[in-house]
């Protein structure tokens, strides 16, 4: 079972292309596919962007897009709750021992992923990489 980052969800959304492949393998996998909250929090953040910046085409397009997403997606919608965020917490750590920074919403991400026990598909696995989460760029091989 897959948590589905942003960028992996974003390359489907309006005047985006994304791989045939990808999107067969997505609809095909659907019930096994999640995301997280934080991912609606990063679409809804693009979209108050271009409204802000006098987009409104293609932010009302993109609110459309995010609306099916959450009617398809519905209960695969994973809060970052109390547990994840204690997760978060430890990875968060993990990354600093590191010397690695890759920010509050790649933490949340991964330990939502982390505590559910699922793979993130993401095309940032250098975002991943030190938090210790398992994670796969569909773009590169689709998972099997």
């Amino acid at each position: 079972m897959y948590l589905v980052d942003t960028n992996i969800l974003s390359a489907g959304a309006p005047s985006r292309v994304a791989p045939a492949e990808l999107i067969a393998w997505m609809d095909e996998h659907s019930p096994a596919l999640f995301l997280s909250a934080v991912t609606v929090a990063e679409i809804e953040d693009g979209i108050a962007k271009l409204r802000r910046e006098g987009a409104t085409r293609k932010a009302a397009d993109l609110t459309v897009w995010l609306e099916t997403l959450l009617h398809l997606y519905g209960s695969r919608i994973l809060p970052f709750d109390t547990a994840a965020a204690r997760v978060a917490g430890m990875l968060s750590d993990r990354a600093r021992a590191q010397g690695k920074a890759p920010g509050f919403a790649d933490i949340a991400i991964a330990a939502t992923a982390k505590y559910h026990g699922l793979t993130i598909l993401t095309r940032n696995l250098r975002h991943f990489k030190p938090l210790d989460v398992p994670a796969l760029d569909p773009f590169t091989a689709l998972p099997s």
